[in-house]
């Protein structure tokens, strides 16, 4: 973990009730950041502002109104209260989301899982726009290592059509959004990536039908790792120094543009996981059904080991963050900004940045 100072910095941690993001607010806020917990239950908020401050006394948290990701109206309304509440902010970690969730669409006709983890996020990103730019901040997105597993075949349909936007869809379409706001925000100062947290002992499991009791709850609790170790690579990205992992193309430093980064850690860094796509099935040759099953393989072993390795090493093995290859798709610039218009055409804001 970064040793950064953030005294005097502003940072915004959305759904930071729990797991993650309540480490990763924790974490901010013990190295003196000024930290805005944005959750949709305030009031579970407010006992989690009193459980970091009887660990980090000094600790400056602030709550704020609800903000409901299902909701656009919840969004713009948070949004708003932030830019009127605060002259800066300097770090946005895009954390809430998820998972589990029966068939539901939104008043603008968005499933619920596309509208929770992407557009929701993508609006409030947006909304914050200038103030981000002003301060030339970090915006880290929380993606998963799910986003390798599948492929977005046209992004209007992913937001639209429910089959279309699980939640490995909403993962790669959170992939696909850190990059191209870097290479939109990039050049104005902005630094925005991914994170994959690797496998966590998360509430998002309690919600699963299938993982949420039984032998399968039990193989998580074991050898999934805590939200607080989790979040380090979240923590990571939100605060190391940009200039530390900046790419060079024969001696020269890569444009901001094309500094893009998705980060993560410890038995996640593997190059198998990392240079291979996990996505199998129906319309894939021969040579990605045989990448896609060694993949799988090596993420089944890489879940169940990840943490166990890091715990029995007493940290020595496996603690590593750093940036690494992402699902080859989640290069298509193309269908990166086909996704960045879609989302800006259904969330009502301008698709070019207001910079």
């Amino acid at each position: 973990m970064s040793t950064q100072d953030l005294e005097g910095k502003t940072a915004l941690v959305t759904g930071a009730t729990s797991g993650i993001g309540l480490e990763t607010a924790a974490a901010l806020a013990s190295r003196g950041a000024n930290v805005i917990l944005g959750v949709r239950n305030t009031k579970a908020a407010e006992d989690v502002v009193k459980q970091i401050q009887e660990r980090y006394p000094g600790a400056k948290l602030v709550v704020g109104p609800s903000l409901d990701l299902l909701s656009q109206k919840s969004v713009k309304e948070f949004a708003d209260w932030v830019n009127k509440t605060f002259p800066k902010l300097d770090i946005l970690v895009n954390n809430a989301g998820v998972s589990f969730m029966q068939r539901t669409m939104t008043p603008e006709g968005v499933g619920g899982i596309a509208q929770t983890n992407h557009l929701g996020p993508y609006t409030l990103t947006r909304l914050l726009e200038k103030k981000l730019v002003a301060s030339k901040a970090r915006v880290v997105t929380v993606a998963s290592v799910t986003h390798r597993t599948t492929v977005m075949k046209d992004a209007k349909a992913f937001l639209t059509d429910w089959r279309s936007g699980y939640y490995q869809h909403s993962k790669l379409a959170n992939v696909l959004f850190a990059y191209e706001l870097q290479r939109r925000l990039g050049n104005h100062g902005v630094t925005s990536c991914a994170a994959d947290p690797g496998g966590v002992r998360s509430h998002i499991w309690d919600t699963s039908p299938m993982f949420k009791k039984g032998w399968k709850k039990t193989i998580i609790d074991m050898c999934y790792s805590p939200p607080v170790d989790g979040a380090k690579a979240v923590i990571h990205a939100a605060t190391v120094d940009w200039a530390k992992d900046r790419r060079t193309v024969n001696g020269t430093p890569v444009l901001p543009a094309d500094d893009l980064r998705y980060y993560s850690r410890g038995l996640f860094t593997a190059p198998t996981l990392c240079n291979l796509d996990g996505y199998t099935g129906k319309g894939f040759g021969t040579g990605q059904q045989i990448k896609g099953t060694l993949w799988g393989l090596s993420t089944l072993f890489t879940s169940l080991w990840d943490w166990p390795l890091r715990k029995l090493s007493g940290g020595m093995l496996g603690g590593a963050t750093r940036p690494v290859r992402s699902a080859t798709q989640s290069y298509d610039a193309k269908l990166a900004a086909e996704l960045w218009d879609a989302s800006a055409e259904i969330a009502g804001v301008p698709a070019q940045p207001a910079v």
